[in-house]
C-alpha cells in the first residue's frame, strides 16, 4: 500500500483536497481518498510532494502512425480500409508509446490500428481504445462530434466553459511531443482564465468517458487511472505555467 499527499490533489470526484492523501493497493489502485482539510499532520510512510496529484492522462486525438491518402482524402469513417504510410513502422510506433508513457498518459485513442502493432501496444502503460471497435454511444460519439469536442495545439477553437472537451495531440509527424500536458500549458497560456480543475477534468475524465475506459478518468476508489505531479505552478488561482513541470509518479 503507498499513501501520496500533496500540496493539493485534484481527483475529478470533488473538489480539489488541500494537502490531502491518496492511498493506493499494490496493484496501484485507488483503496482511498482522504480529505485532511489542510492539515499537515505527519503520518508514517506518506510520501508528501510540492505541487498538485491529477490523474494519468487520456489523449482522445493522438495518432501512432499516419496512414496512406488516397485520392480522395482521408475519410475518417472507413478507418478499417486505411492502410499505413512510411510512419507506420514498429520503430516508429514504438517511439510514439514511449512519448505517451513519459509524459503521463494512461489511455488513448487507437485511430489507425493495425496487427502489426498490437504487441507494442498490449506490452506498453497505455489503454488504448480501437475506436473502430468501439460500441454504442461511444462509437457515436467519435463519429458525430469529432473534431468539436477536441482541444489542443490542432483545435483551440470555439472554448466554452458550458462543453465537455477532450484534449488531444496528434501525431509526430505535426508534434515533438505527444503530450496532453503541453497542450494543456497551451490553453492556459491562450485562455489564461480557466481553471486548472477545468483544465484535469477535459484531459482525464472526460476522454475516459468518451472512450469507454472506466478504470481511467479519475481517483474514484476501485480505479487505475495512474498519478501524475504537477509542479511550479501559481496557487492563487489553481493555474499553469509556461514552465509548470511534469512528473509521473504512477
Amino acid at each position: 500500500m503507498r499513501k501520496i499527499s500533496a500540496s493539493y490533489i485534484i481527483s475529478n470526484v470533488g473538489t480539489p483536497l488541500k494537502n490531502g492523501i491518496l492511498i493506493l493497493n499494490d496493484d496501484n489502485s485507488v483503496a482511498d481518498l482522504i480529505d485532511r482539510k489542510g492539515s499537515v499532520k505527519e503520518i508514517q510512510n506518506l510520501e508528501y510532494y510540492s505541487g498538485v496529484l491529477v490523474p494519468g492522462f487520456v489523449d482522445v486525438f493522438t495518432c501512432l502512425s499516419w496512414p496512406e491518402i488516397n485520392a480522395e482524402g482521408l475519410n475518417f469513417k472507413n478507418w478499417n480500409e486505411l492502410s499505413l504510410g512510411k510512419s507506420g513502422d514498429l520503430p516508429s510506433i514504438q517511439k510514439a508509446i514511449n512519448h505517451l508513457e513519459a509524459y503521463g498518459t494512461k489511455g488513448a485513442a487507437d485511430f489507425f490500428p493495425s496487427s502489426i502493432s498490437q504487441t507494442l501496444k498490449l506490452k506498453s502503460r497505455v489503454s488504448f481504445r480501437d475506436v473502430c471497435k468501439c460500441s454504442g454511444d461511444h462509437k457515436s460519439n467519435f463519429l458525430t462530434e469529432f473534431p468539436d469536442s477536441i482541444l489542443g495545439r490542432l483545435f483551440p477553437n470555439n472554448i466554452s466553459l458550458d462543453k465537455a472537451f477532450c484534449i488531444g495531440t496528434g501525431s509526430l509527424s505535426s508534434h515533438q511531443k505527444l503530450s496532453v500536458f503541453e497542450e494543456l500549458k497551451y490553453l492556459q497560456e491562450i485562455e489564461p482564465d480557466l481553471k486548472l480543475e477545468q483544465l484535469i477534468s477535459w484531459a482525464c475524465l472526460n476522454g475516459a468517458r468518451l472512450l469507454g475506459l472506466d478504470h481511467l478518468g479519475s481517483f474514484d476508489t476501485g480505479k487505475k487511472p495512474g498519478v501524475n505531479l504537477i509542479t511550479n505552478l501559481n496557487y492563487e488561482p489553481l493555474s499553469l505555467k509556461p514552465d509548470s513541470k511534469l512528473k509521473v509518479l504512477v
